[in-house]
């Protein structure tokens, strides 16, 4: 098709029309924008402050400070709202968020009590725990050598916490309530109590100052959140965690607008101008938009090459700080990762050395009450205590065993009979199943060679013993092992009152257990059958029984590669 070429007349003509569609346009949206000057609100939000450096408290001007109070400035800045903070104590804060005249306290524990009352956001900008110092030379390096000594605190959730431990009932403190935890770095530095409990966000701001020595293991690790009264719109917490998760994370720290240039420009970003000053600049712009449409016709070409070029280096950037992100977003995985692993280690070690030696200890000593005891009474008070120590035991064998399989990427594997390591079990189990007057039908036909690890066999142990313990007494155990293509089939099924479909799916979590009457538990047992069956590349499933009531489990394990 050959195009024809314009005269100058139709041209001037073309320019003119181009020119009034753009003038008209420009009076519409000036006019379209008086209405909507006045349509967006700021939103108020009184905020509660109480002295805990250097999560949240105030300077000498009266100004708030802290982490807590950054990013609750920066998030406000970004969602247009209109900060008042309220200063006191933290028990005054609290009263203000029963009686809804305060809306947010920021810096408060994540905890049960806590969650009863308020609105807690669910992101944590922060982790804090408890933390014991002691003077140089004064011989503490464990818990247990706290025993006698005295003890410095403030009235906080870690001394609380600390004193409630179900371990320290027997344990005698001298404790010292202090008025700050300055008070208690000074009190132990000048050896006038031997030890001192102090928060981790604190202890790591000033313990520089002072020439002490900190004690192996935490207490009570808690996320710190903010809190919002039951009045308060929940959207603000929502908006709260959203904007901390978008917040970009370097070197473990949470990165905010925190210098008067970044909020200056924030704020120049989300200012919003006056209805007149808009229409003015409306009608200024056509008329202006006139002389400039006249001037810039002969550059058409020219500027839609700069534009192509300008839209392809947006679109550079933009990919370039989306790989910048992600790469501060694994990074910060992997020192959470490395923080993670070294607290569960510490956990673990406390669990295997400082839990269960008194506990055995305890256990040694009411064996030998029983003996000698003959009064009724006391002798059924004993009884109880062991059974109770006996719980105790397994629940810290159980957790760090847990532990232990949870820090495992492999096991090694040799050959081993399933069907001795299953007979093994049950030869194990026989006083229970004789206290039950229970059976177990296992007829095996051969022998079952797999590749396994010798953890194998607390996965039938475990589940065996399930089957003991939930099944009604002169009821029968049927075992059986099923060849498919390369894998064994073991299911064991009880003929108990069987498991609720919609509590299958959480068997097998930690902590989570099948409602059971009059029956207590760690809920740690099924979390170790499914850790170890995972490192054996197997499955592990629980089902209704099809036969008759009762449940079954199936374990699928790989046969020994020939």
């Amino acid at each position: 098709m050959n195009e024809r070429n314009l005269t100058p007349d139709e041209s001037n003509k073309t320019i003119i029309r181009l020119v009034a569609r753009t003038f008209l346009v420009f009076i519409t949206l000036s006019f379209l924008l008086v209405p909507c000057a006045g349509a967006n609100s700021t939103m108020e939000l009184k905020v509660g402050v109480y002295p805990n450096e250097p999560l949240i408290s105030q300077d000498q001007n009266g100004t708030a400070v802290g982490l807590y109070a950054e990013i609750l400035e920066s998030i406000a800045t970004k969602e247009g709202w209109e900060l008042r903070y309220i200063p006191g104590t933290l028990e005054q804060c609290y009263q203000r968020l029963d009686n809804n005249s305060i809306d947010i306290l920021p810096a408060v524990p994540y905890i049960p009590e806590i969650e009863q009352h308020y609105i807690l956001t669910s992101e944590a900008p922060y982790t804090d725990w408890g933390i014991v110092y002691t003077y140089k030379g004064s011989g503490i390096s464990s818990m247990n050598d706290l025993s006698g000594k005295r003890i410095a605190h403030v009235d906080d959730i870690f001394y609380e916490n600390f004193n409630a431990s179900p371990g320290n009932g027997n344990t005698s403190y001298v404790f010292i309530e202090t008025e700050s935890y300055m008070q208690i770095f000074e009190l132990v530095e000048r050896r006038e109590v031997d030890a001192g409990i102090i928060a981790r966000s604190y202890g790591e701001l000033h313990e520089t100052q002072f020439n002490l020595q900190k004690i192996p293991f935490v207490i009570s690790p808690t996320d710190m959140v903010f809190a919002l009264s039951e009045e308060t719109d929940p959207a603000v917490s929502e908006k709260i965690d959203q904007d901390i998760r978008q917040m970009v994370l370097e070197d473990g720290n949470i990165q905010y607008l925190s210098n008067k240039e970044e909020n200056n420009a924030e704020n120049l970003a989300t200012w919003e101008s006056p209805s007149w000053l808009k229409f003015s600049v409306g009608i200024g712009g056509g008329l202006l938009l006139i002389f400039l449409i006249l001037s810039l016709t002969l550059k058409n070409k020219v500027e839609e090459k700069t534009y192509e070029l300008n839209s392809k280096n947006r679109e550079l950037e933009v990919e370039i700080r989306e790989r910048k992100i992600a790469e501060e977003k694994l990074k910060q995985y992997s020192l959470e990762l490395k923080n993670s692993n070294e607290l569960k280690d510490l956990f673990t070690d406390i669990l295997r050395h400082d839990l269960i030696n008194p506990a055995t200890v305890i256990k040694g000593y009411v064996e030998f009450l029983i003996e000698v005891e003959d009064e009724p009474r006391k002798k059924d008070a004993m009884e109880a205590i062991e059974r109770n120590n006996k719980k105790l035991i397994e629940l810290i064998e159980n957790a760090a065993n847990l532990a232990k399989l949870e820090n495992m990427d492999d096991m090694s594997f040799k050959t081993l009979d399933l069907k001795e390591i299953i007979e093994e079990v049950i030869e194990h189990l026989i006083p229970k199943l004789e206290e039950k007057d229970m059976n177990i039908t296992f007829n095996p036909s051969a022998k079952y060679p797999a590749d396994v690890n010798t953890t194998i066999e607390d996965v039938f142990s475990n589940l065996i013993g399930n089957a003991i313990k939930y099944s009604p007494s002169g009821s029968n155990i049927n075992i059986d092992v099923k060849d498919v293509d390369d894998t064994w089939e073991i299911t064991i099924s009880d003929e108990g009152e069987g498991i609720p479909d919609e509590e299958k799916p959480y068997v097998f979590d930690r902590f989570k257990r099948a409602h059971k009457v009059n029956i207590k538990g760690t809920g740690l047992g099924l979390a170790i059958v499914k850790r170890i069956v995972d490192l054996h590349e197997g499955t592990v499933e629980v089902f209704d029984r099809t036969d008759r009531q009762g449940t079954t489990f199936k374990v699928t394990l790989q046969k020994t590669k020939i």
